[in-house]
């Protein structure tokens, strides 16, 4: 299901960097370090825990991409992988997704 009032899943096709069947990976509006890419499910889901694990799972697959991509285009030395899950941990788009964000 997708949401239409949901920004994650009207993100325009143009915008997208990476894909597979059930993610897809773009550079995040606010990002904390050049090459910062959000990892979302097509589907809307609301946190990491509602996505099914076939989901879950090629979430996860997009990642590794998404991290071969950005050692290619940047180069930086390490990464932080993280999700917020619910608003009082500071999730603010109710569209489950995760960072992946380069350190340099």
């Amino acid at each position: 299901m997708l949401l239409s009032n949901c920004v994650f899943c009207d993100k325009a096709s143009s915008e997208i960097i990476l894909e597979n069947q059930q993610a897809k990976a773009f550079f995040d509006i606010h990002p904390m370090a050049k090459g910062h890419i959000l990892i979302v499910p097509k589907e809307h889901y609301q946190t990491w825990f509602d996505i099914p694990e076939e989901t879950q799972v090629q979430m996860v697959e997009l990642m590794n991409k998404a991290k071969e991509f950005l050692d290619q285009k940047y180069s930086p030395r390490g990464y932080q992988v993280f999700s917020h899950v619910g608003k009082i941990a500071g999730q603010k788009i109710n569209h489950a997704h995760f960072h992946l964000v380069p350190v340099y």
